[in-house]
């Protein structure tokens, strides 16, 4: 019997991981029924699921779906956040906000994540939230490239304004 379940879990688990674009791998402690449920539900109203895994299950899956080897993360109480693509990014910014309260024990860290295909495992991990989303990343891309051109158009614009001005001046004198 136990290798009939874990071969339907192989296979929900395998789906999951092939239908999301990201994901994060999340160690959780001493987290109490009330934080559970209440950061389940801020997951699930952002747009991504949250699922406890077997760790040695999660791994095999990683190995032969995503050839990734996260075995260093995957210790202890895990569960899997499957985020649409760089959903994880927004993800672990619910994670951090929702335990920010607790400033002594935190019960839910970020061990790892997945996030374009790229794994990012250790210390790495915990700064996922502070990494900009692509439309973030699209407007910095933007104002970059939009500044020197605001820059030019002013020097450009800025001999004729000023004669402008001169004559105006000059006029409002009365001396035409």
């Amino acid at each position: 019997m136990p290798n009939v379940v874990n071969e339907i879990l192989y296979e929900e688990l395998s789906q999951s991981f092939r239908d999301s674009g990201s994901c994060l791998v999340l160690s959780f402690d001493k987290l109490t029924v009330a934080q559970d449920g209440d950061l389940r539900t801020k997951l699930r109203e952002a747009g991504v699921s949250y699922r406890v895994v077997k760790n040695r299950l999660a791994n095999r899956v990683l190995k032969d779906v995503l050839d990734l080897d996260l075995d260093e993360a995957l210790v202890g109480k895990c569960g899997v956040v499957f985020a649409p693509e760089e959903m994880a990014i927004s993800a672990a910014k619910i994670v951090r906000e929702a335990m920010k309260a607790h400033k002594k024990d935190v019960p839910v860290r970020v061990v790892a994540g997945i996030v374009e295909g790229e794994s990012i495992t250790g210390a790495a991990a915990e700064t996922i939230a502070d990494m900009p989303d692509r439309n973030t990343v699209r407007a910095q891309l933007a104002g970059v490239i939009a500044g020197p051109a605001r820059a030019l158009a002013t020097v450009v614009s800025a001999v004729p304004a000023g004669l402008a001005r001169c004559i105006q001046a000059k006029l409002d004198q009365g001396e035409g």
